[in-house]
């Protein structure tokens, strides 16, 4: 994994930097499906369903300062429960 830019970052032409950032995203992306694949299919579940309600949660937030749908409250409740229950991140 690198982290940040290569020395010879500067000396690169455009097409070259668009290439090693197409590179690195492409290998970013492939571990992190990769740690996706290697959880359990209940925490999977948990993750998309608080992706789902976040995101819900954010357009309604940022278009009217008020939640609008009756559901995403709800959501947000079962996507708290499905953390708690299928990861131990307890605070220490």
């Amino acid at each position: 994994m690198t982290r940040g830019r290569p020395k010879h970052y500067e000396n690169m032409n455009q097409d070259e930097r668009e290439a090693y950032w197409q590179r690195e995203r492409k290998a970013r992306n492939m571990r992190e499906q990769e740690a996706f694949n290697m959880l359990s299919e209940d925490q999977q579940k948990a993750i998309i369903l608080a992706k789902e309600v976040i995101t819900d949660f954010v357009q309604e937030w940022t278009e009217s300062f008020d939640i609008y749908n009756v559901e995403t409250p709800r959501k947000m409740q079962q996507a708290f429960w499905a953390f708690q229950n299928h990861f131990d991140i307890e605070e220490k």
